[in-house]
């Protein structure tokens, strides 16, 4: 029991400093990242439980010792199928009701830190449920796969939030479904991956490299999403990764121009403006 607490105050110290380690120019009150993780975790993972509860019980279909009980190829399509697309609208739906009047969403990687922020309770939350059904050793082993999948495919619809909000206001449901779907997909495989009786060995090795891959992604669009933002005090050239200084109209290394995905940089002073802005913030140029 103590090392189940331990590890489990270490995952959350862990993950929640990864998370804002990225957000690097203006980061988020540590109050409410704490809020987001505590109240988006409970309000995203108790209905997604009810549901997969009620689904499984619905087509028969249940877990035995965490691996296919039946061959029934059909039910496990369903379930699993069910579980993606349900678990992550729960997490999307958790996010975007914190997040989408707060003063303190006002850059994309925000999108994403509340995101991931939300996907990491609702896993915590989660293994909770796993560990007294599985006991300690699942516990153990979905702190290493399990977690990181959630946090990682929340990157994924936390790039629809940021799309969303600063670039098609108005269009939330139509801008974030591609981006809930093909986090349902990854996830779907995922359970997959870890639940068809192949090898034990596989059965953890295939879940984990998914995971680990979906948080390098994760941090490399967190990280740039910061690097692009408003609060950057430098510009990034994503052709060379060279650093530049703001004022700097092209790359000073390759001579590329500067890519922002959800600004423009001002004709006259170079600030970075939004792309539906029709005069800068700060010198007041019109857009070009």
């Amino acid at each position: 029991m103590f090392l189940y607490i331990i590890s489990f105050l270490i995952t959350i110290l862990f993950w929640l400093w990864i998370i804002l380690k990225y957000d690097r120019f203006e980061r988020e009150p540590l109050k409410t990242v704490v809020f987001v993780f505590v109240i988006g975790g409970l309000i995203s993972v108790i209905p997604a439980a009810i549901l997969n509860y009620l689904v499984s019980q619905m087509i028969q279909y249940h877990l035995e010792n965490g691996f296919i009980r039946t061959y029934d190829m059909e039910k496990v399509f369903v379930f699993f199928g069910f579980v993606g697309i349900n678990e992550e609208f729960w997490k999307v739906a958790a996010t975007v009701f914190l997040v989408r009047k707060m003063k303190a969403f006002n850059e994309p990687a925000d999108a994403l830190v509340y995101a991931m922020t939300v996907a990491f309770g609702f896993a915590v939350f989660e293994n909770i449920e796993y560990s007294l059904k599985l006991g300690l050793g699942g516990f153990f082993i979905r702190q290493f796969n399990a977690v990181p999948l959630h946090i990682g495919l929340a990157a994924i619809w936390g790039m629809g939030i940021a799309k969303a909000k600063f670039l098609h206001q108005g269009k939330s449901l139509f801008t974030l479904l591609p981006y809930i779907l093909l986090a349902a997909f990854l996830h779907f495989i995922y359970n997959m991956s870890a639940v068809l009786d192949i090898n034990p060995a596989l059965n953890l090795l295939i879940p984990t490299i998914i995971a680990f891959f979906l948080i390098l992604f994760a941090i490399k669009k967190i990280r740039r999403y910061s690097e692009d933002g408003p609060f950057s005090n430098r510009l990034y050239c994503h052709h060379c990764n060279t650093v530049n200084f703001p004022y700097e109209r092209l790359c000073k290394k390759c001579g590329q121009k500067f890519q922002l995905e959800f600004y423009v940089l001002c004709p006259d002073c170079n600030a970075r403006m939004s792309k539906s802005a029709e005069v800068c913030p700060k010198c007041g140029a019109e857009k070009i």
